[in-house]
């Protein structure tokens, strides 16, 4: 028995089983299985017609060869699409604007990449949208985009436009989104997203602070909104949070990171009357960062005194803002909410 030969009984299976296996396997290693045997030859060609993930990083060696791979994909019916630039700095390798044609796709994520020419766009299967560091021609590209991918559920995006405007293409509702997120010092697009549940606005540098004032009446479309992070720099007065809280009525969970201007620091300005319906009757979670402003620890304050179904308020503070006596007078704090745990976190 020790003698005798191995069987191969894998390569005895039916084609189709072989390629199912396959299909589970990178890209990569899929292919080199075509040298075992003349019997995995013919599985070449096979296989490319189960592959429905491709996930590619590209270096500067290879970015002439970038569009024409894609076009090779196209030939497939793709399903998840993952495309990212390893160039250094902002350099970003162009993209054909036909990559934004692609019937059978669900997922697309594209890093560090850009379109410089007006684009074509049927995305009719797409679900997942991911644009981080991304490039487009003018902001009627970025809402043709949205526009043609009508069952779109998460929205990503970091983008950067050439142009400052284009002829003004209308934004249509996006009916399924339930996740956006938004990194960009550039307009967020609040009335095409009004369903979502999970909201992340990220706006860094002062640029925005004019424009924060629109958003209120926007944001009065966001009913289904339970989840809302907000990452803002700058911002000038808790004012401008409680009156965006004024509008998202069935919020649950409330994150935000702030980081303050010179104005910082000064007293807490809200009236102690005016409590947002979300914080009085739905909110359960809460995360605020502290960076040593007193006004931070007020608005804190003003959270657990008017949050019956608070469960949870996280303060993450700044290792150098750690010994701050304020910080800790949280601890004694009134708490409406029999039930809510704090948690002080240094990072």
């Amino acid at each position: 028995m020790e003698n005798s030969a191995d069987i191969d009984r894998i390569s005895n299976l039916p084609d189709e089983l072989l390629c199912h296996i396959l299909s589970f396997l990178s890209t990569k290693l899929a292919f080199t299985t075509a040298v075992l045997s003349k019997r995995w030859r013919p599985l070449f060609n096979l296989i490319t017609k189960l592959i429905k993930t491709l996930d590619l990083n590209f270096h500067p060696r290879n970015r002439k060869s970038f569009n024409h791979w894609i076009k090779t994909a196209k030939q497939h019916p793709l399903e998840n699409l993952e495309l990212r630039s390893m160039l250094h700095h902002n350099k970003r390798i162009t993209l054909w604007p036909s990559i934004f044609i692609f019937p059978t796709l669900v997922v697309l994520k594209l890093t560090k990449l850009k379109v410089v020419d007006n684009i074509s766009v049927d995305l009719p299967s797409l679900k997942t949208l991911h644009l981080i560091n991304v490039m487009l021609k003018n902001k009627d590209n970025f809402n043709k985009l949205l526009n043609g991918c009508p069952i779109l559920e998460d929205l990503h995006t970091n983008i950067y436009y050439m142009e400052e405007q284009g002829e003004g293409v209308r934004l249509k509702p996006l009916s399924k989104l339930m996740s956006a997120n938004f990194s960009s010092t550039l307009d967020v697009p609040i009335k095409a997203i009004q369903n979502v549940h999970f909201l992340q606005f990220k706006i860094l540098g002062m640029s925005l602070e004019p424009k924060i004032n629109s958003y209120y009446s926007d944001f009065l479309l966001l009913q289904n909104l339970i989840h809302l992070e907000l990452h803002f720099y700058h911002m000038h007065q808790w004012d401008d949070v409680v009156e965006l809280l004024l509008t998202c009525t069935k919020l649950q969970i409330l994150s935000i990171k702030l980081k303050w201007s010179y104005l910082s620091n000064k007293d807490l300005d809200i009236n102690p009357n005016v409590v947002p319906k979300c914080i009085s009757s739905h909110l359960r979670s809460c995360t605020l960062n502290y960076e040593g402003f007193k006004d931070q620890i007020q608005f804190a304050t003003y959270i657990l005194e008017n949050a019956p179904l608070l469960r949870v308020m996280k303060i993450t503070v700044a290792e150098k803002f750690s010994s701050q006596g304020d910080l800790y007078e949280l601890e004694s704090c009134p708490r409406i909410s029999s039930e809510c745990e704090l948690s002080i976190s240094v990072t």
